[in-house]
């Protein structure tokens, strides 16, 4: 097949979850069919990574997109009805781009990463067209209200009805949905009956995460992800802030590392609490994973599936985590993972994992066994396999279950 594709954010280098996701499904489709990607940039420096990209995709083309002229562009627009979001995109020059690649080239689909992109094909109807949502956002919005700021609250008060009813607007208008998680599918689903919704997960790759045999470090604690998301924020400061000094009261030689990129100053002021190190970015993850004694994920509001927590259990590491993280995974709690959703029954959680090396060792192998079986990008291939017969039929037929199952556990 011959296909487009539009990103928000360029899909190189893959170090964040929108970015990982994108690359992923981009290097998969591009590996069996002819893939033409539009994209922005927020500066020109980024053009570099086009050649990372050249193996997957025919083309790429680029256009600049920077936050000023987002923002008055937001600013001159916020009368409409799309989300704040969507119009932070809206774009002259990529509409441009857009109708002119459609009028020059014929296509077969449309491969279209998250609804901020959507408007740019509104009027081709005759192109299928795959809306990648990736999660249902404003589920996620409505459970982090009650941890926002009065300001924060106030905008997506506005925000977050126009994005459900954008949500809503492109699973009934668009010819195909995508959401990583079966729970998110069934919420969107029951808002638009008849609306075509898959599931198609995130993956993780098991080459980049593994358990290394090193021995962790006695009564250490790892927390991960970008530092500028909000629930990061949040989950870094109740971890730091109520869980660790909890732990301590028993262990008091136990630590806490929150690394990843862009830490702000509320993250960074966690560094005075006891215990805590607030790493930022760390070039080798699965060595700060495989370092650490347990992984821990403590999300109050989240959507869909987190790679963070995919990435530890390929590592080996067990991981303590919330019922909100678990609705994406549907992992067996007490077997693949353990789940708590208060400051008190987490303590107690990790504690019993520091204090029990047999019962770390079997956690985390149960973890690994479970996101190979249910995340490896593997399967996440072979469905988009069997989805691109559903577009064009013809093609190679996806490989049984039997077949994949046989393949990853070689």
């Amino acid at each position: 097949m011959k296909l487009l594709c539009l990103t928000p954010r360029l899909p190189f280098p893959p170090d964040r979850g929108d970015r990982l996701r994108a690359f992923n499904i981009i290097r998969r489709l591009g590996s069996e069919h002819e893939l033409h990607l539009l994209s922005f940039i927020a500066s020109d420096k980024e053009r570099r990574h086009a050649d990372a990209l050249a193996p997957y995709c025919r083309s790429v083309q680029m256009v600049p997109l920077g936050p000023r002229r987002s923002a008055a562009t937001v600013a001159l627009n916020a009368w409409r009805r799309l989300p704040l979001q969507a119009l932070y995109y809206r774009s002259a020059a990529m509409q441009r781009l857009v109708d002119n690649t459609l009028h020059h080239q014929r296509f077969d689909a449309a491969y279209i990463h998250l609804f901020r992109m959507a408007p740019y094909l509104s009027q081709q109807n005759g192109l299928y067209r795959i809306v990648d949502l990736t999660d249902v956002i404003s589920s996620e919005l409505a459970r982090s209200m009650a941890f926002r700021g009065a300001a924060s609250r106030l905008v997506y008060q506005v925000e977050r009805p126009r994005i459900a009813r954008y949500e809503r607007e492109v699973a009934q208008r668009y010819e195909e949905i995508w959401l990583v998680s079966e729970h998110d599918r069934q919420l969107l689903a029951a808002q638009c009956p008849g609306a075509n919704i898959r599931v198609v997960s995130n993956g993780v790759d098991f080459e980049a995460f593994y358990p290394t045999g090193q021995v962790a470090e006695p009564n250490s604690l790892l927390f991960t992800g970008h530092m500028r998301v909000f629930h990061n924020i949040d989950a870094a400061t109740f971890l730091a802030q109520e869980i660790l000094p909890l732990v301590r009261q028993e262990l008091p030689d136990c630590t806490l590392t929150l690394a990843g990129a862009d830490p702000g100053p509320e993250v960074r002021a966690l560094a005075s609490e006891p215990g805590v190190t607030v790493a930022g970015f760390v070039p080798d993850l699965n060595a700060a994973l495989n370092h650490a004694a347990v992984f821990v994920a403590p999300l109050r509001f989240a959507a869909g599936v987190q790679n963070k927590v995919l990435e530890a259990m390929a590592a080996g590491r067990p991981v303590v985590t919330t019922s909100i993280v678990n609705q994406g995974l549907a992992a067996q709690p007490g077997r693949d993972l353990l789940i708590a959703d208060d400051a008190a029954t987490m303590a107690s959680q990790i504690i019993g994992l520091l204090q029990n090396a047999e019962e770390r060792e079997r956690t985390g192998a149960a973890g690994r066994e479970f996101a190979i079986r249910r995340f490896s990008w593997d399967v996440v291939g072979e469905r988009l396999r069997e989805i691109a017969q559903t577009v064009h039929p013809g093609l190679p037929p996806a490989r049984s279950d039997e077949e994949l199952e046989r393949r990853l556990s070689r």
